[in-house]
């Protein structure tokens, strides 16, 4: 059986650069909505260094001292998935073109320099999931535990995570088949993890 897994950001005990949306922007989740048509977000998101001090989380515009500063999957304040012109081209060569997706564009302010991220939009929900085996929270459709069913999923090659309200169309709960997670790897595709999800 294939196998599935889930992307995510990889995270140390080092600084990280993250990308960040100007303040007083809305949250990632109700730039959904006013993303709908647009292919391209209507601000840019400034380069910051993310570290951890004893009294909390410290943010600063000062990028010295980061080993990386652009990551292929790069961390952002709204929980998107920022991907880099390389990773959407790794994607696109492996779509099987039922997936559905289209890309928003996103630009991102460093301290000498700019780049364009791209943001994966899914247009449909696609129905992924074994239903009697995934865990949801009593009476409602909020999902515990995904269990995908093979027989609905051999035919894509990256799909979102079902939520409720759209949030399905932009969300880092994006999950990648075996053949995509091996072609990333040989890529050499920086700053995402995989974690193997269950399939029935």
């Amino acid at each position: 059986m294939e196998k599935y897994y889930l992307i995510s950001w990889k995270e140390g005990k080092d600084p990280v650069a993250s990308a960040f949306a100007p303040k007083g922007s809305k949250s990632g989740n109700e730039l959904i909505l006013a993303l709908n048509g647009i292919n391209k977000v209507p601000f840019e998101l400034k380069m910051v260094k993310v570290d951890v001090g004893k009294s909390g989380i410290i943010v600063t515009d000062d990028l010295s001292g980061l080993k990386e500063i652009w990551l292929d999957y790069q961390p952002n304040n709204l929980a998107w998935p920022l991907m880099s012109e390389k990773l959407k081209a790794v994607i696109e060569s492996n779509l099987s073109g039922l997936e559905q997706l289209d890309w928003i564009e996103c630009r991102l302010n460093g301290v000498n320099e700019d780049r364009t991220y791209f943001i994966p939009r899914f247009n449909i929900l696609l129905d992924v999931l074994d239903r009697q085996k995934t865990m949801f929270v009593f009476g409602t459709d909020h999902i515990i535990k995904p269990v995908f069913e093979g027989s609905k999923i051999r035919s894509y090659s990256i799909f979102p995570k079902p939520l409720s309200h759209d949030l399905w169309k932009i969300t880092p709960g994006l999950y990648v088949s075996d053949a995509l997670k091996q072609t990333m790897q040989k890529a050499k595709i920086s700053g995402m993890v995989f974690e193997k999800v269950s399939v029935s």
